[in-house]
């Protein structure tokens, strides 16, 4: 896996993120198992994938936490959003 750092953070990220959104959602949209979920973050992890890009609107927040419950904290850059109701 390829290493590049993130803007001016300091981050050392992977250049192949895993985005759990999208079509897919870790699989859930196509109403896989939360198991196959996680297996498909591990299997991200295991290739070298530190940065991960999740949010609560995309309902995979739960996989990816249970994905990186055994994972060392400084092994790992997450990305998350809130999605926040309008004030109208």
């Amino acid at each position: 896996m390829d290493y590049t750092i993130l803007g001016r953070t300091g981050l050392k990220v992977s250049v192949a993120g895993l985005g759990c959104s999208g079509p897919s959602r870790l699989g859930l949209r196509q109403n896989k198992n939360p198991t196959d979920a996680v297996a498909v973050a591990r299997r991200a992890i295991d290739l070298g994938v530190n940065f991960i890009d999740t949010a609560e609107w995309y309902g995979t927040e739960p996989v990816v936490g249970a994905a990186i419950a055994d994972v060392p904290r400084e092994r790992l850059v997450l990305s998350t959003k809130k999605t926040i109701p309008s004030l109208g």
